[in-house]
């Protein structure tokens, strides 16, 4: 669940409650950008087994490299120099949430894809 796009999802969110919308849509490219990432090197994974199975492991470790030193740290020296101690914690319980909807929606996504690789008789090249 604590994936660069979740978090990428979630820094989106604190940057349009810190009234940053820039900095919000720039997350949000992020999220998109690696939820791409990680699919399109997952279904390269599936369909070359043999020459990229590591693939989608090594895209998400590179993905969570970059957005961690990038972006990610980036929000975590804006609020520390600009609120400091002094912002409203919120509840955790909706971005958990959200997370577990995301995981969902990515295994009823893979079910559906390998439902239809079977189907088709399953090939690999």
């Amino acid at each position: 669940m604590f994936s660069p796009v979740f978090g990428a999802w979630l820094h989106a969110a604190n940057w349009q409650a810190l009234g940053r919308p820039d900095k919000a849509a720039a997350a949000r490219r992020w999220s998109w950008l690696v939820t791409g990432t990680v699919l399109l090197s997952g279904v390269i994974g599936a369909l070359f087994e043999v020459y990229a199975r590591h693939l989608p492991a090594i895209a998400a470790v590179m993905a969570t490299a970059a957005w961690c030193g990038l972006p990610a740290r980036e929000q975590c020296r804006y609020v520390r120099d600009a609120v400091g101690n002094d912002y409203r914690r919120r509840r955790w319980w909706p971005v958990l949430l959200g997370g577990v909807a995301g995981w969902i929606v990515l295994a009823l996504l893979s079910l559906g894809a390998a439902t239809l690789l079977v189907g088709a008789g399953g090939f690999y090249i």
